[in-house]
């Protein structure tokens, strides 16, 4: 079987990027604010989708992190970050963080300082790592981090996030 595409079928379609980005909002991912601090203590920290965890062996993350965002650079000149992965009851702690200034995200929520990074009260699960490698890609910084402690909440509802709107993740079991 052929199949044959004319111009103006091409032509008809969005741009890859569009249907790239339209294919990515349908994925449901959990959410996490991923944190670090300057050499002064200053925390910084964005609400990401983008993380995962990357082997067992020896434990570590994957972050792909925008390089223009305010955590690019002092996480990558502390050597250090913390990925908070959040409930979903703090859905609205979290659209606060993301709608305030940078520099103004952490007086939303109750924190604290862990190992050199800050640690969001009552998460789900919170994964301290030291930075092992940070690679450009396109317009992200791909970072590999060593797990160095692991800290879990209580057994909630986590957090999830699909076109543009949180969730939760239910089972029926």
């Amino acid at each position: 079987m052929t199949v044959t595409t004319s111009r103006a079928d091409v032509s008809a379609q969005p741009p890859l990027d569009a249907l790239f980005k339209g294919a990515m909002r349908r994925l449901a991912s959990g959410v996490a604010l991923v944190t670090t601090a300057d050499a002064a203590g200053t925390p910084y920290g964005i609400a990401m989708t983008a993380f995962m965890s990357l082997s067992m062996e020896p434990p570590s993350m994957l972050l792909a992190i925008n390089t223009g965002a305010s955590l690019c650079a002092p996480l990558l000149a502390h050597g250090a970050f913390a990925v908070n992965i959040l409930a979903w009851e703090q859905r609205e702690g979290c659209q606060t963080f993301v709608s305030t200034p940078a520099d103004q995200r952490f007086a939303t929520m109750p924190w604290r300082m862990e190992r050199g990074v800050p640690v969001v009260s009552a998460s789900v699960a919170t994964i301290i790592c030291a930075v092992d490698q940070a690679e450009a890609f396109g317009s992200h910084t791909i970072v590999k981090g060593l797990v160095e402690r692991v800290m879990l909440g209580d057994d909630t509802v986590p957090l999830t996030y699909l076109d543009g709107r949180y969730g939760r993740v239910g089972f029926d079991v």
